[in-house]
């Protein structure tokens, strides 16, 4: 499996090097991916961003200057994520560290990084660890934080079933605790006299969380709040449904994608089920004739034609790295490490081109949180339809 990540990095070298302006460096940035071991469908990120850079840089760059993407295989490891990132920084002298995927990974290298005051941006990581600009300054999620999606999920549950029960599947790591532990800080502030009445953990490494749904479904609770992953997800809606138990359903960001989870867990059981984004759904009829969606689908019929346009991890890839072309823009012709942390924490009202109208991306030195509003939608069987407008966390 090194060879893939080898041959990876040696397309990604040439595809970002190929036109380089005379007299000039290219501008290095490095990240970490799974290309290999159990969790390589989420290199899809790293496979769309290279080739988002190979565009830019066709276009002539950003201020002059070619943008090299160097993306090295981690297998999903915390060791091989450091490894390679200390490569990136001490012999492929990066920049900055982009996108890199993966909560334990980025965990990993965060110490590394902030120490030697190497910028760590926009990870695919959505932990507070990763917003936490007093004890890591150069660190910066990517992604909606794990407390600001439950925060409204508590909200939503207060305000459409008050005096809630509800009923908990959560996976047994720092995603799933710190997400239930939102929950119900939250919940227990807006309505105390909402219940808990069941959580039950799983690991990552079960076949399956079928034991648990039944459990969770003895419980008759009127609300499931289903914080899990992946299959996980599709197991515990399909379960649910051959259950009979119809309780209000909550699913994550992650783990609302209709294609790829809902579909396997079969759609009418999913239906009723209440999601929140802040990002526009691929193959969506909403977003059919909306230019940003059609640049995207023309960038991906140009650059990346095998990849999946059914696929929510190359459209949010897409997405990340316009915002970190943004920042980058921003730097004018200073790309120091310290100029580009100033701009990526001083980021105003930033409209994407993959976000909902009304959400827009700010940051401030005191406030890494990207995103703070998501847009409630319900699942009618076939799509996901807005519930109401934008709605803030607290």
């Amino acid at each position: 499996m090194r060879g893939l990540g080898s041959a990876f990095l040696v397309a990604a070298s040439l595809i970002a090097s190929s036109a380089a302006l005379a007299g000039e460096e290219d501008l290095i940035l490095g990240q970490t991916m799974p290309y290999s071991g159990p969790a390589s469908a989420l290199s899809a990120v790293g496979k769309v961003q290279t080739r988002y850079f190979q565009m830019i840089n066709e276009r002539g760059g950003i201020n002059g200057r070619k943008i090299k993407l160097i993306s090295l295989d981690d297998g999903y490891s915390p060791p091989k994520a450091v490894e390679q990132t200390r490569r990136l920084v001490e012999s492929d002298e990066a920049v900055a560290i982009f996108g890199s995927m993966g909560t334990a990974q980025n965990a990993a290298v965060q110490k590394y990084l902030n120490s030697r005051k190497v910028p760590q941006l926009f990870v695919f990581a959505a932990s507070d660890r990763f917003a936490d600009p007093k004890t890591s300054p150069y660190t910066i999620s990517g992604m909606t934080l794990f407390s600001t999606e439950a925060a409204i999920y508590a909200r939503l549950v207060s305000e459409g079933t008050p005096r809630a029960r509800i009923a908990v599947l959560y996976q047994n790591d720092d995603y799933g605790r710190e997400y239930l532990r939102s929950f119900k800080a939250e919940l227990a502030r807006l309505d105390p006299q909402a219940e808990i009445v069941a959580a039950s953990p799983y690991e990552v490494t079960s076949p399956t969380v079928e034991s648990q749904v039944v459990s969770l479904a003895s419980t008759n609770a009127n609300v499931f709040l289903n914080a899990s992953t992946g299959k996980f997800t599709s197991q515990a809606i399909r379960k649910a449904g051959e259950l009979g138990w119809h309780a209000q359903q909550f699913l994550p960001i992650g783990s609302n994608f209709v294609a790829t989870i809902l579909k396997p867990a079969g759609l009418e059981n999913a239906k009723g089920a209440i999601s929140a984004t802040p990002t526009k759904t691929v193959g969506d009829p909403e977003w059919a004739s909306d230019p940003a969606y059609l640049e995207w689908l023309a960038f991906m019929k140009k650059y990346y034609p095998e990849g999946d346009i059914e696929d929510q991890l190359n459209f949010t890839g897409w997405n990340v790295a316009v915002l970190m072309t943004r920042v980058l823009e921003a730097c004018g012709t200073d790309f120091s490490r310290e100029n580009i942390m100033k701009h990526a924490t001083a980021l105003k009202n930033v409209a994407l081109p993959g976000l909902i109208g009304g959400i827009t991306v700010n940051s401030t030195p005191d406030d890494y949180r990207l995103i703070k509003s998501l847009r409630p939608q319900r699942f009618d069987g076939e799509r996901w339809v807005p519930m109401s407008g934008t709605m803030a966390a607290r």
